[in-house]
């Protein structure tokens, strides 16, 4: 596999104050929800899903870590007409991307409501069902997919594959090879996945016990799957460090034409 383009960014100023700010909400909540199950308070805990994918969640640091990835893309002509953002939440980052004539978006997300408009798409669906024929979430999801594209079904779904995947802070929460294998079906032949995560980062009580723990664990399935590995960096690492097992990455990995 050709060797990636690796960089390291020291946060600035602005950022690590948000860096800072984003760990104090978090321990804040850690502590709410030790409190009410202790019976210290007895208000409801926040939902977790607001928190960490709903209208309330900050895109700042998402924005820091993605327009440029994509602005850079959109140049190199990388992009395509069809973007696919898998588990987009409330805020999808994917809205970074220019919008442009011909340009489709498709939202996959559990708590989605399956509403569109001419050009976007929201889809709701257990992103850990995706290319199962018989989940009925699934063959749902293809009829509304097929839809909105204005193309005819295939047996193993639409006829149309996608340009460019989003994995956004996804991959600790769900078995990360089933999600990018059976989103990777549909992605076309020369198409990208691009990928944000932090292992161990966020609601640990719902990570799944096959999410993503290192990102060598990646590396290992992108190759296993012919995926050239087209450029990866890791923005809050310290420069004197090495290791890359543990880190936040910003990946972008090619499907082998």
């Amino acid at each position: 596999m050709p060797a990636a383009t690796t960089t390291t960014l020291s946060p600035s100023a602005p950022l690590h104050g948000l860096l800072i700010r984003l760990r104090n909400a978090w321990h804040a909540f850690a502590q709410e929800r030790a409190n009410a199950r202790s019976g210290t308070i007895h208000s409801p805990v926040w939902n977790p899903w607001q928190i960490f994918w709903g209208e309330a969640y900050g895109l700042d640091l998402k924005r820091w870590l993605l327009k440029p990835v994509f602005e850079n893309l959109e140049q190199e002509g990388k992009i395509g007409g069809l973007i696919v953002d898998v588990g987009s939440g409330a805020q999808p980052v994917t809205r970074f991307i220019q919008a442009l004539p011909g340009r489709k978006r498709i939202f996959v997300d559990i708590a989605a409501d399956n509403t569109g408009t001419g050009d976007e798409q929201k889809i709701r669906m257990d992103v850990e069902k995706a290319g199962e024929p018989a989940a009925l979430s699934f063959r749902k999801a293809i009829v509304r997919v097929c839809r909105f594209l204005d193309v005819a079904p295939g047996r193993s779904g639409p006829a149309k594959g996608a340009d460019m995947m989003v994995f956004a802070d996804l991959l600790n929460y769900v078995d990360f090879r089933k999600v990018l294998r059976g989103f990777g079906n549909y992605l076309k032949p020369g198409g990208r996945m691009v990928i944000v995560n932090l292992p161990m980062r966020g609601n640990q009580s719902l990570f799944s016990d096959k999410g993503l723990k290192d990102n060598r664990e990646l590396y290992e399935f992108l190759q296993e799957h012919r995926f050239e590995i087209e450029h990866k960096s890791f923005p809050c690492r310290d420069p004197k460090a090495t290791d890359e097992a543990e880190e936040l990455i910003v990946l972008v990995a090619r499907k082998a034409a």
